[in-house]
């Protein structure tokens, strides 16, 4: 995969592979405690509880996905990953007790395994230290525009079935089976990689990228809340599941209209670094400004600021997180980064679930946004003050 031409042909493919492994995975996710909690009558805790299963089994195993990157093809590991995710979606389709459901979301997790950290690795080698910042961008922006589409989609199946949506989300992915077995070139590593003990050895040694790591899990902490908070918090306001499309809607046209202009200009005037600590103080904002909203336009006007955090701070998250591995591990960094996504994300979303039922019960509504709102606060001062943050590697082991 040495020749510009490939390489293109390569990030091109991997823009339609994230539109379709988007908008599969946001025409169904944003529904399922919605559709659990008051069409099945579990709890908001049980539900919570089985996304942070699948959170777990995905980001929780993203070592052994980092590792099985680096030393395997990235294409076929790809393959295996989208069709375990095809099959654990269209078993969401039947799942009608808990049981069902969790093994559903093992499935649908396992499959993140094997694509999730090959995904991204193929994204680093593809890109170079100049183009990788506007690449993350401007694929961002293609998820910002399958985000838009894939809620309202879902709400539109939902009205006839919950199956549909199931099946619609297993059909995108079976697509991107299809894209990384028939149309996707091999992707082949530049390095001769570490073997797995080295590889954890010297990220263990690597004691900036672990503080990098510490405060992304207190950021996915309180950004997990899109996800699981806010979609109750909307269905309450509109009355119905419909407003969790019309939020996820404008969460995603925020994104996909300022992503690529936004990153491009905070570029010239700011480091990676300080475009995060801005995003960040920006998404604590809104997450604190939530516990004052009574009405949907508020709201939907609170989730459009969140999109604008979220504009700043993702697409830059990801260029420090390459930036700072080291090429010879790089499946196994960017693993350890996505274990404090899932660690982050998957207790956010325990505790935002299990916060918003003892909310529901004793009346203290407010209380799980200033909590939200002050672990981003948490985070925004650590890359702040955390100078070494962003360094390249060579940069740092220097």
């Amino acid at each position: 995969m040495d020749k510009p031409s490939s390489q293109q042909r390569g990030l091109i493919i991997l823009l339609f592979f994230t539109f379709f492994m988007v908008m599969g995975f946001d025409m169904i996710m944003p529904l399922i405690i919605g559709h659990y909690v008051n069409n099945v009558g579990f709890t908001a805790t049980a539900v919570a509880f089985a996304l942070a299963v699948r959170q777990f089994s995905q980001q929780g195993l993203a070592l052994v996905g980092g590792a099985l990157a680096d030393r395997f093809q990235i294409r076929t590991l790809i393959s295996i990953g989208v069709l375990l995710r095809t099959v654990g979606f269209s078993a969401l389709a039947f799942a009608d007790s808990y049981g069902i459901l969790l093994v559903a979301m093992i499935l649908i997790g396992l499959g993140g395994v094997f694509f999730e950290m090959p995904y991204q690795s193929a994204i680093a080698m593809l890109t170079t230290e100049k183009n990788r910042p506007r690449y993350y961008s401007l694929n961002n922006t293609i998820t910002g525009i399958a985000s838009a589409i894939g809620p309202l989609l879902g709400v539109a199946l939902l009205r006839f079935d919950f199956k549909l949506v199931c099946f619609g989300a297993a059909f995108c992915f079976f697509v991107n089976f299809a894209l990384s077995c028939f149309v996707m070139p091999p992707i082949m590593r530049q390095e001769k990689s570490y073997s797995v003990i080295p590889a954890i050895k010297k990220i263990a040694s690597d004691r900036t990228y672990l503080v990098f790591v510490f405060f992304m899990m207190m950021f996915w902490l309180a950004a997990s809340q899109i996800d699981i908070t806010y979609p109750l918090k909307v269905q309450e306001l509109y009355g119905s599941a419909d407003g969790v499309g019309v939020m996820y809607a404008v969460y995603a046209v925020v994104m996909a209209a300022l992503q690529y202009p936004l990153v491009a200009l905070m570029s010239k005037k700011f480091s990676s670094r300080i475009t995060v600590v801005i995003g960040i103080g920006i998404i604590a904002m809104a997450l604190v400004s939530t516990a004052f909203i009574r009405s949907p336009i508020p709201f939907m006007a609170i989730v459009a600021i969140y999109a604008v955090g979220m504009v700043l701070a993702r697409p830059n998250q990801q260029n420090i997180a390459v930036s700072m591995s080291n090429p010879q591990a790089l499946g196994m960094y960017l693993g350890v980064n996505s274990v404090a996504f899932a660690i982050g994300k998957g207790v956010g979303t325990i505790i935002g679930g299990a916060s918003f039922d003892m909310a529901q019960k004793y009346g203290l509504s407010n209380i799980p946004w200033y909590l939200f709102g002050a672990l981003a606060v948490v985070s925004m001062f650590g890359f702040l003050l955390y100078k070494k943050i962003g360094q390249a590697h060579t940069a740092l082991s220097r």
